[in-house]
């Protein structure tokens, strides 16, 4: 079993890969928001105006959710800094 230790975040690798999974998120709870399980306010509205919303939705949930996780990555790099710790990581190599 090896151990590691993770010092740092890199941001710019959060920021390659969390907008995509985090659309691909926030499509699939769109889809049940508005479309399949629609809640009080979505089931008033048309098959355009419930699409926009969709598309409204997915953008602003990737938007945000990437900007919480930006913030908690730089701050994980902050704090460890600070503090000199970091976390602990157990790898172990995979069977074939």
């Amino acid at each position: 079993m090896s151990l590691y230790d993770v010092k740092k975040v890199q941001v710019a690798s959060v920021l390659r890969v969390l907008p995509v999974v985090f659309a691909i998120l926030g499509a699939l709870i769109g889809l049940f928001t508005f479309f399949f399980f629609p809640t009080d306010l979505a089931s008033g509205l048309g098959f355009g105006a419930k699409l926009l919303s969709w598309v409204i939705f997915v953008v602003l949930y990737t938007v945000i959710m990437v900007i919480g996780a930006v913030a908690v990555a730089w701050l994980y790099n902050f704090v460890a800094t600070k503090l000199n710790c970091s976390v602990v990581i157990s790898l172990e190599p995979k069977e074939k």
